[in-house]
């Protein structure tokens, strides 16, 4: 979901939550010009008559996803998280997947795969090999409350 905000400045966007690549800023709505954030720079590239939200990483420019300014409803994201959480077909109900921003760094977990992006630095990746490791790093870089989740362990297990 990207929203339009109307400021002093004129019209930002500001996405909600895209995933492991997030805009952590607010974009000024104005096409072809890279804006800095706390984390990459990012671009509003125009295409017809929309625009791709483009991040840049290293240097190369990656569009991540196209949106335009029409008016959407609710029904459209109700429809779409359902097939995402329910769908035999989306990644999203087969494998674990976390990602957060943080000062310096994004984390990502995709499966038993934890991986820190630093943004002055290489990547560091590693296998996370037991339940506990898995269940350390939700709480740990993901900063979640697993408390309350009987069956957590159990369905963690399943990754190993």
């Amino acid at each position: 979901m990207v929203l339009l905000v109307e400021l002093d400045e004129g019209p930002h966007v500001v996405d909600v939550g895209f995933g492991g690549l997030t805009l952590t800023g607010v974009l000024a709505l104005e096409p072809e010009r890279a804006q800095t954030t706390p984390h990459e720079p990012f671009r509003l590239w125009p295409d017809g008559i929309g625009f791709l939200m483009q991040a840049q990483v290293g240097s190369d420019w990656t569009s991540l996803y196209r949106f335009d300014l029409g008016e959407q409803y609710l029904a459209d994201y109700e429809l779409t998280n359902w097939y995402l959480a329910h769908h035999p077909d989306s990644h999203f109900v087969h494998t674990l997947m976390a990602a957060r921003p943080d000062g310096g760094r994004r984390y990502a977990l995709n499966g038993r795969t934890l991986s820190v992006y630093h943004l002055d630095g290489p990547t560091e990746r590693r296998e996370l090999s037991s339940v506990a490791e898995i269940r350390a790093a939700l709480q740990d870089q993901f900063e979640l409350d697993l408390s309350g989740l009987p069956d957590l362990d159990r369905a963690l297990g399943r990754l190993l």
